[in-house]
């Protein structure tokens, strides 16, 4: 016959509890930072080697080749880049270029920079971008050049 101690069973439950309790914590947390936008005061000039900045703008979209949700941010930036004149939209694969993952923090892909016509991040999106965000702060960036 197994006999259980009260006190170890109320531990275990006391510590499963709490488990669960900080990975939903976690785990929202995480989700509610996903796609959305942090203004920066990174007034450093964006250089990279073999890309070309868009005149008035430019979003920059950081992936790797097993990002499920990359394909579908492509897709809303390239729609905002082709309606937007003078907007480019340049997908790099920091899975070949890991020297632009560290040059700019990226530690989650996709992650967007929105850059002004003088090649300055304004924005940066980290997750999934979202059309009407991104067109808010574009528009934002391009009204205020």
């Amino acid at each position: 016959m197994i006999t259980v101690n009260p006190v170890d069973a109320t531990t275990a439950l006391i510590v499963l509890t709490s488990l669960v309790l900080g990975a939903t914590i976690v785990g929202v947390l995480h989700r509610a930072s996903q796609g959305r936008v942090r203004h920066t005061r990174d007034s450093r000039i964006v250089a990279i080697d073999g890309v070309a900045l868009g005149r008035r703008a430019t979003l920059i979209q950081f992936s790797t080749e097993v990002c499920s949700s990359c394909r579908s941010t492509a897709r809303v930036l390239d729609l905002l880049a082709t309606q937007t004149p003078d907007v480019l939209h340049v997908d790099l694969d920091v899975t070949h270029r890991p020297e632009l993952a560290a040059r700019f923090r990226v530690l989650q892909t996709p992650t967007t920079l929105i850059l002004d016509a003088d090649g300055a991040i304004r924005a940066r999106i980290g997750g999934s971008v979202r059309r009407d965000v991104v067109r808010a702060e574009l528009d934002r960036v391009l009204a205020a050049a």
